[in-house]
This record gives structure tokens, sequence and C-alpha cells, in this order.
């Protein structure tokens, strides 16, 4: 039996990107590629206003806030939206499982779209659709229980987080299931973590916490590079833009992009080596779990 690693798991991320540089760097351009479309089509269902607050470049709460309206006023640009993110999340999700789970499959940078790639943004959607409805049913319930204090209102808390982490781990092999499956089945991804809810429960946490440590890292130096140039004003002010301006700016998109496609390879780099080795290499070809 294959012993399981859950800090060995957390770290593939890391492991991934040391290894394949040049298809980081691809998965930035196909990210980057992806953002531009869904900002492209926002901009054509959202109309005029949208494109207003687009070109302030940064946007403030309040102009996020107004974005968000925007969508929640246009359930057709919203669900589209919704769609075309997660197929992109789901095209650079589905090329991380395959450099672990099928590191002979290459395609563009190990990224293909197919009925995989479907299949996992049925999936993200799903997953999407969960969470969701957690939150509201998290609400209710600890509407209600505020009704008995205070103390009532704290147990309601901690009662509806453990069971959303608990439903949440035994969910966790989802995606992986689905990429070597085929099948996006809640029930068969259930039973893949039968027995090994505290393993999964520990990788998730340390892949939680490289995860914030990468973000710090990568904000300091990004923030330490405008800062060299002149600082932030200095970069949004065209007027005030010298090439050591444009340069930082230049390195701080780039820098931008290659965190998004790292905290994405973070996050499902750690389930697909969960799965290699807690399914595909412990469990016997022939068991079926339909």
């Amino acid at each position: 039996m294959t012993r399981f690693s859950p800090s060995d798991a957390a770290m593939e991320g890391f492991r991934l990107t040391k290894e394949h540089p040049g298809v980081m760097l691809a998965w930035s351009a196909v990210y980057f590629g992806g953002i531009l479309l869904i900002a492209m089509v926002m901009m054509a269902t959202l109309g005029p206003q949208f494109i207003t607050l687009a070109r302030k470049g940064q946007l403030s709460s309040n102009d996020l806030e107004e974005v968000a309206n925007l969508l929640a006023a246009s359930w057709p640009a919203f669900l589209l939206v919704l769609l075309m993110t997660a197929l992109l999340m789901s095209i650079i999700a589905a090329g991380v499982m395959r450099l672990v789970l099928r590191p002979q499959e290459h395609g563009f940078a190990h990224l293909k779209v197919g009925r995989t790639e479907l299949k996992l943004t049925a999936a993200n959607l799903i997953c999407i659709g969960l969470y969701a409805l957690s939150v509201v049913v998290g609400l209710v319930f600890t509407a209600g229980a505020s009704q008995f204090g205070s103390v009532g209102a704290v147990l309601a808390v901690a009662l509806v987080l453990v069971f959303g982490i608990w439903i949440g781990v035994r969910l966790s092999l989802l995606l992986p299931t689905v990429f070597e499956t085929g099948r996006v089945s809640l029930k068969l991804a259930w039973a893949r973590t039968k027995g090994h809810f505290w393993p999964l429960f520990g990788m998730i946490v340390l892949a939680v916490i490289f995860y914030v440590i990468v973000w710090i890292l990568f904000s300091i130096i990004s923030f330490a590079v405008v800062e060299l140039s002149g600082g932030e004003a200095a970069m949004q002010d065209i007027g005030r833009l010298t090439p050591l301006t444009a340069i930082a700016a230049m390195i701080t998109l780039v820098m931008q992009l290659l965190l998004q496609v790292l905290q994405i390879v973070m996050i499902y780099a750690p389930f697909a080596v969960a799965y290699r080795e807690l399914v595909l290499e412990d469990t016997p070809p022939a068991e079926d779990f339909a």
C-alpha cells in the first residue's frame, strides 16, 4: 500500500512549477487570453457602463460592487461569464491533472479543449452551486440559532463550519475523479475519499498555507517593483510614464499572471496527487463504485 504524504502532495504545485517553467509560462499566456476574451464578452453584454468602469484601469471597491450589480441585473451575461470562467479554470485544471496523472499526454503545453474539459466545467459549476447552497443554508441556520442568544449563534457557526469542511473534504477528489473516469458523479467521488478524511484534511490545510505564503511573497515583490519605479501614481499617469515605469508595469502584469496560474496549480495539483496515491495505486482495478 502506498504511504500517502499530505505534505508532499501539498508541495506538488511547487514541484510542477520548478520542473516545467515553460509550461507555466504557456499557461499564463492562455490564462491572459482567456481573461481578455471574458472581458470582451462582458463589454459586449454589459454595455457602455461597464466600458466606462474598465477604462479606469484600477477599480475601487465601489466600482467592483457596481460591476457585480451590473452582472446581477443581467442574468444572461452573468451566466455566460460564469460559464466562460469555469471553462477557463477547467482547461488549466485539466492540464495540471494531465501533468500529474497522464504526463505522456502533451497537447499544447498539456492543455486541450474537449469532452474532459467540458465535464470538468460541469463539475466546477456543481461545486459552485453546492458552495452557494451551503452558504444560504448556513445563514438561515445561524439566523435561527441566534434567537437563542450569542451562545446559540456561535454554536451554529461552529456546526456549519464543521459540516462544510466535512462535506468539502469528502468531495475533494471530485475533479480528479471526473478527469480520470469521465464521469461526473458525486457518489463516486464520495466513495474515493472513504477512510482518508484526516490525511486529505491535513493536505488541504498545508496547501492553503502554501497558497497564502506565495500570495504574500508575490505581493511584496510587486510592491517593491512598483515603488522602485516611482510608485503606483507614476504607473497610472500616462503623462509621467517613463521607460522604467513601463518596464515595471509589464513586470507587474507578468507577475500577476504567473501568480494566478501558480495559485491554480497549487489548488489542483495536491488533489491529483492524492487521487493517484490513494485511488489509482491502492485500489484494485476491478473495483467498481457504481
